[in-house]
């Protein structure tokens, strides 16, 4: 069977609950707290598996509690094999913060998932073959995410990049990947324009761009389509781009199209 291979970042999330999201300078008292396990690696993985992938996540985290927590929050999704790389530094953080809209604002440390070099990156991904898929996204450093993505290509693997976040110049990894997958905002500050066709020209095989409750665009070799979002009310937008991006490097590998991966995607997420 063929993989979905995941190399990004994995963070202990604390999210916090309001009304609205603050304004710059203002203080809010929080509705409600959680903590628990996230980043947008550590999202994508459980995202492919339950979408029916056989996964392989590494990531990098801390000789931690907090990297402990992670561990046995992975050890949860049996078709999830995890590859932790342990590092020098404390395990990521992300801080959510949530409106009743479902709107949210997130800020996240890197100092672990910076750390992780391309050839730490080549030996987590020792396995990747023909037929399977790396997904990757912004977390890691450049010179990381190329060395993954030009190793996943040597090897006839398909490769997926999820532009998020957009930390550094993402328009050399674009001629790596088979599927580029970014929203409308990324979009326009890597090329200028929120279209997929443009994110296609600047050298993607495909562009997926996601538009939230307007669900998503897909700019292929055979044209550009909309896929429409589902009316829902909306509890929590965040980590619904990582379901997305998730569900696409699943179906992909189990031989679906692209366009059928980008509806059932935007139907998950």
């Amino acid at each position: 069977m063929n993989r979905v291979f995941v190399l990004g970042n994995a963070t202990i999330d604390v999210v916090m609950n309001s009304a609205r999201l603050p304004s710059p300078g203002e203080t809010l008292l929080a509705e409600g707290i959680v903590r628990c396990a996230g980043g947008k690696g550590l999202n994508h993985a459980p995202s492919a598996a339950i979408a029916g992938a056989v996964c392989v996540f590494a990531a990098p985290i801390g000789r931690d509690s907090e990297g402990a927590y992670l561990r046995d929050t992975i050890a949860g999704y049996p078709a999830v094999s995890a590859n932790w790389i342990a590092m020098p530094y404390p395990t990521d953080y992300s801080s959510i913060w949530v409106a009743g809209s479902g709107e949210n604002m997130i800020m996240s440390s890197a100092r672990c998932a910076h750390a992780l070099t391309p050839s730490q990156a080549r030996a987590a991904l020792a396995d990747l073959a023909e037929g399977d898929a790396l997904l990757v996204q912004g977390n890691l450093t450049a010179e990381t995410t190329l060395e993954a993505l030009g190793l996943a290509r040597a090897r006839a693997a398909t490769t997926l990049l999820n532009t998020a976040p957009l930390a550094w110049d993402m328009r050399p990894c674009l001629a790596l990947c088979d599927v580029a997958i970014a929203n409308a905002v990324e979009c326009s500050l890597i090329v200028g324009s929120a279209g997929a066709a443009a994110l296609r020209a600047a050298g993607a095989g495909t562009a997926l761009v996601t538009l939230g409750a307007e669900g998503a665009s897909v700019a292929e070799a055979t044209g550009i389509a909309h896929v429409s979002a589902p009316r829902v009310a909306a509890i929590d937008t965040a980590g619904a781009g990582d379901v997305f991006a998730g569900g696409v490097a699943a179906l992909l590998v189990a031989g679906r199209s692209i366009s059928f991966a980008a509806q059932a995607a935007v139907h998950a997420a």
